[in-house]
């Protein structure tokens, strides 16, 4: 209970602070990649309390660095560990494909987001 208070007020002090928090039904902030294996790990999204629903980074920008994504899953049905090692794998692919590509003038913001449980499932919020 006193994680999902401390949600809540970490919430109201960023809408407070002027910022937007926008409801989303994508975890995707950038162009959608098929992650395979990743993608159905994470699928259900069922969760009991806001403190099952994780985000975790995935990929890497060529021209900004950071994350290319950030994927919303819920610890409830899924082995956490086998989560981070997909997610690991597939940063380390998307590093390697970087390294022969040219990076473009062009450096496209990817969001964080967090992750609530609403309506028994695990939904991301965009903070702008």
């Amino acid at each position: 209970m006193k994680r999902k208070a401390g949600t809540i007020f970490g919430i109201t002090l960023t809408l407070l602070a002027g910022c937007e928090a926008t409801y989303t039904d994508t975890e995707q902030q950038v162009e959608p990649n098929e992650e395979g294996p990743l993608d159905q790990l994470i699928a259900d999204k069922g969760c009991d309390a806001s403190f099952q629903c994780k985000v975790i980074a995935v990929g890497e920008r060529l021209t900004c660095g950071g994350p290319s994504k950030y994927l919303v899953y819920s610890s409830r049905n899924v082995d956490e560990v086998q989560v981070e090692r997909a997610a690991q794998r597939i940063t380390a692919e998307e590093k390697a494909r970087n390294r022969d590509a040219i990076a473009s003038d062009m450096c496209e913001p990817v969001l964080p987001i967090q992750a609530l449980c609403i309506s028994s499932t695990c939904q991301s919020i965009v903070l702008k």
